[in-house]
C-alpha cells in the first residue's frame, strides 16, 4: 500500500484549487461555513492526491507549464486594473481584488515550489558548484535599462499629478527596483548530470535548464556565456568561474547523450 504524503507544491496546488472552489461557490450564491469546510476538504484531498505523484512536477516542468497558475490570474488582474484606470464607470470590487491577489500569490508559490521539486528530481548527480556575479557587459546593459526605467518612472510620476493612470508609475518603480537588485546580486550555479541549476543568492527561486536547451559555451570580453536556444544566454563573470566548472559545462553541453 502506498503511503500518503504531502509536499510544498502539492499543498500550494491544493490551496489554489480550494480557492477556485470558494470563488465559484460565492459566484453561484453559496456562502457560509459549509462552503469553507468543503473548500478545506478539497484542499486536503488535492494535496494528498498530488503528493503521491512526485513525477508530476517533472512532467509540468519539462513542458514549462508551472508558470500557468501565475500567468493567468496576473493577466486577468492587469486587464481589470487597466479597465479600472482607463474606463469611466468601471471599478474593481474589493472581493475581486483580494481573490485575484490570492490566486497570484498561490500561483507564484506553485511556480517556486514546483520548479524546486522539478530541479531536485530531474537534475541528477552534482558535478560542479560555484558562485558568480553577472559579467561586465550584462551589468552595463542592466544599468542602461535602469536609467531608461528611472526616466520613465519620473515621467509617470509627473503624469499621475496630471491625471495619468497610476499603474505606469507602479510598474516603472517595480522594474527599477528589480534591476537595481539584479545588477549586484551573484548567482549560485550547479552543473548536474542532466542540466544546469541556478538561483540568485538571497532568493527562494531555483531554475533548472536541461542541457539540450543549450547550444554551446563561449568565452568573450571577460564573460563566460552559456548560449541558450530560444532564450537569453546565461552570462557570468569569467574570473569567477573555476576551470573545473568550465570543463564540466563543456562536457555536458557537447555530450551526444544530452541532445
Amino acid at each position: 500500500m502506498q503511503s500518503l504524503s504531502l509536499d510544498g507544491p502539492s499543498i500550494a496546488t491544493g490551496a489554489y484549487v480550494g480557492l477556485v472552489g470558494y470563488v465559484a461557490g460565492i459566484a453561484v450564491g453559496i456562502d457560509g461555513t459549509g462552503l469553507l469546510v468543503g473548500c478545506g476538504l478539497t484542499w486536503l484531498l488535492v494535496a494528498l492526491a498530488l503528493g503521491r505523484r512526485p513525477d508530476l512536477w517533472v512532467e509540468l516542468g519539462q513542458r514549462r507549464l508551472l508558470a500557468v497558475p501565475t500567468v493567468v490570474p496576473t493577466g486577468v488582474m492587469v486587464t481589470l486594473v487597466l479597465e479600472d484606470e482607463l474606463v469611466n464607470g468601471v471599478s474593481v470590487s474589493l472581493p475581486v481584488l483580494l481573490s485575484g491577489i490570492g490566486f497570484m500569490v498561490l500561483g507564484f508559490a506553485i511556480w517556486i515550489l514546483g520548479n524546486r521539486a522539478y530541479a531536485d528530481q530531474a537534475a541528477g548527480k552534482l558535478r560542479a558548484y560555484w558562485v558568480a556575479k553577472p559579467d561586465p557587459g550584462r551589468r552595463r546593459r542592466i544599468r542602461r535599462w535602469s536609467l531608461l526605467f528611472g526616466l520613465g518612472t519620473v515621467a509617470a510620476f509627473v503624469g499621475v499629478l496630471y491625471g495619468a493612470p497610476s499603474f505606469l508609475l507602479s510598474g516603472g518603480l517595480a522594474a527599477l527596483i528589480t534591476m537595481q537588485i539584479s545588477v549586484r546580486r551573484p548567482r549560485e550555479y550547479e552543473v548536474c548530470e542532466n542540466g544546469l541549476k541556478y538561483a540568485d543568492i538571497g532568493t527562494v527561486t531555483t531554475q533548472y535548464v536541461p542541457w539540450e536547451r543549450f547550444d554551446g559555451l563561449r568565452e568573450t570580453g571577460g564573460a563566460v556565456v552559456l548560449e541558450r536556444r530560444w532564450w537569453l544566454d546565461e552570462r557570468m563573470a569569467a574570473d569567477e568561474v573555476p576551470p573545473d566548472a568550465r570543463e564540466a559545462i563543456r562536457a555536458a553541453v557537447d555530450s551526444p547523450t544530452t541532445r
